[in-house]
């Protein structure tokens, strides 16, 4: 959790964005590093109700000096708390708690929502990224350039790579309601980056977005767990002046990446030798983007009430 994330939590909750927040007697506030501190005394039996009700394997809800499996044995005076769904359940429990009212599962989903909505609102995914990048001066000849290669390889090349990043966000692309999704939403905005990422509940496939502002860089993002730790990782980045495509994965726990750099048209293994990309190669990265923009497709479907039938999206209607 970041302090943008926690200003998004409180501001659902209608508190004005401020360095710390008073809540319940308890004072709110970010660590400057990944978790929110909760300080105040937490009676008792309401921080034994919250360890008992919580799965704290994934709501990282922990008395500070202990772990998230430590049960409390008296009141407690400090928290930390790594995730938004955390935070929901930590502060709804208390104003529950205090207001002697009985908390409920449909209040706390009503209130992720309300919070991931936010977060949504605040990154704007609907600009896409080469819209992002042709607003660099710096960057358009290039993108320009790129754009319009000759060959239909390269064209079919340049549609795979779009429709991968317009399936990995697909807010891009279509008309949804922020408020209808039900993805589990990570977000962060300051002056230099701009990043937001959506996670399937059920498979834990995560889908991510990063701009950074000031180096004009970008990473569109597609990660799908497998049985095996370390599912494949599935990459388009404008680094450092290079386009790049890049396939990740583990054999035997050994890290495997295999990059197309757009850019100078090399082909090969990220830390071994690379060669001019063949028409071969080039095939090869748009079946497997393909492959994974059907299975980003498919999730934006589920989470965002699409026909996961229909063969396109919803496109936004144009003013």
């Amino acid at each position: 959790m970041n302090k943008f994330e926690l200003d998004k939590t409180m501001e659902v909750l209608e508190y004005k964005k401020a360095d710390k927040y008073e809540v319940g007697g308890c004072e709110y506030y970010h660590d400057d590093r990944y978790f929110t501190i909760v300080t105040g005394k937490t009676p008792y039996e309401l921080a034994k109700l919250i360890y008992e009700k919580y799965d704290n394997n994934i709501y990282k809800i922990r008395v500070d000096g202990l772990n998230e499996h430590n049960a409390p044995i008296h009141d407690v005076y400090a928290y930390h708390i790594d995730t938004i769904e955390g935070l929901a359940a930590f502060l709804l429990e208390t104003q529950d708690y205090y207001s002697k009212t009985k908390g409920n599962a449909e209040y706390l989903a009503h209130f992720l929502k309300s919070i991931y909505a936010k977060i949504l609102e605040e990154v704007n995914p609907k600009i896409s990224i080469y819209d992002w990048m042709l607003d660099r001066t710096n960057r358009k000849e290039y993108f320009k350039r790129i754009l319009n290669m000759n060959s239909i390889t390269d064209f079919k090349l340049r549609k795979a790579i779009t429709d991968f990043d317009n399936a990995v966000n697909p807010f891009v692309e279509n008309d949804v309601d922020f408020n209808n999704s039900e993805f589990v939403v990570r977000g962060y905005n300051d002056e230099n980056t701009n990043s937001f990422s959506l996670t399937d509940k059920e498979s834990g496939t995560i889908m991510s977005t990063i701009k950074e502002k000031d180096k004009k860089e970008f990473t569109i993002k597609f990660h799908a767990p497998t049985e095996e730790p370390y599912g494949p990782t599935i990459y388009h980045y404008y680094f450092r002046g290079n386009e790049i495509i890049a396939f990740e994965s583990f054999d035997k726990l050994e890290l495997k990446r295999l990059e197309y750099n757009i850019t100078d048209n090399s082909f090969g293994e990220h830390y071994g030798e690379k060669h001019e990309a063949t028409e071969e190669d080039k095939i090869f990265v748009i079946e497997r983007l393909q492959e994974y923009t059907s299975l980003a497709n498919d999730i934006s479907a589920k989470n965002l009430g699409i026909d996961p039938t229909a063969k396109t999206f919803v496109k936004k209607q144009e003013n």
